[in-house]
């Protein structure tokens, strides 16, 4: 079946993407020295690669506390070390090409459940995953461009929690329509797929968690650290996909009843 190769190349490419684009831009945000001459910023020798304030650098106390790691301090947030030049450039282009590859990826799971699992009806995650994906290039899209309109920053928020949401549920129900076939195959049986399963519910866990701290004044930090421990969690389920589908030419699908 060669969509399975093909979406095992997706799953990979869209979890390096998503890992090198955050983790490039949190390393270079904090790899160049505040000058006040000529202009205030960081600079690389005498090319200033960040205006006053933009850096990460500039927000922490590096001699003293060294660098900052927003996956344990919460020291940041994505979108906010995302949108700001020129983390934008890095960014930006390699989490939109990851939406695009995202629906890709969503499409060719259902051609590939629509062989395994005939009987059961796989355009949710079609849908969902399509939806998932556009929603993330819309909202990297437009991180960054500022608006001040009430309406127009409601937009930006619906629109990544509607990426996160269909995010979730395309995945749950991917899992749930595995967890079928293990009872029909021994390869789906494989410890990776189960673990797909077990991450999706500790993602869901985690969104629940962070409803409640949304409302504590002094949780702002913590919210953050989970955050970014969410976005490499979520990235991480395509990155076990690629290896759970291993050897998988000995999956045969149903014969036909034509």
């Amino acid at each position: 079946m060669s969509f399975i190769q093909k979406s095992r190349t997706l799953g990979l490419t869209i979890f390096v993407f998503s890992l090198i684009s955050i983790n490039i831009i949190l390393i270079l945000s904090q790899s160049f020295d505040f000058k006040s001459n000529p202009t205030p910023g960081n600079y690389y020798k005498n090319f200033k690669v960040y205006n006053a304030g933009d850096a990460l650098r500039d927000k922490q106390d590096i001699s003293s506390y060294g660098y900052a790691i927003p996956y344990i301090d919460g020291s940041t947030s994505i979108s906010r070390l995302g949108r700001v030049t020129p983390n934008n450039y890095i960014f930006k282009p390699l989490m939109i090409i990851s939406g695009i590859l995202m629906c890709m990826f969503w499409n060719y799971q259902r051609k590939i459940l629509d062989k395994l699992i005939p009987e059961k009806n796989n355009n949710k995650i079609f849908y969902l995953g399509v939806t998932t994906g556009i929603c993330l290039i819309i909202h990297i899209s437009l991180l960054g461009v500022k608006i001040d309109n009430y309406i127009y920053k409601i937009f930006i928020r619906l629109v990544l929690a509607l990426s996160v949401i269909c995010g979730v549920l395309t995945k749950l129900h991917y899992v749930k329509t595995i967890k079928i076939l293990k009872e029909k195959n021994i390869f789906f049986k494989n410890v990776l797929f189960s673990f797909q399963y077990y991450l999706v519910y500790f993602v869901i866990f985690l969104i629940f968690a962070c409803i409640p701290l949304l409302l504590i004044e002094n949780a702002k930090q913590l919210v953050l650290i989970i955050e970014w421990n969410a976005f490499v969690i979520i990235f991480l389920f395509y990155f076990i996909y690629y290896f759970s589908w291993n050897n998988h030419s000995v999956i045969q699908p149903p014969p036909s009843t034509l």
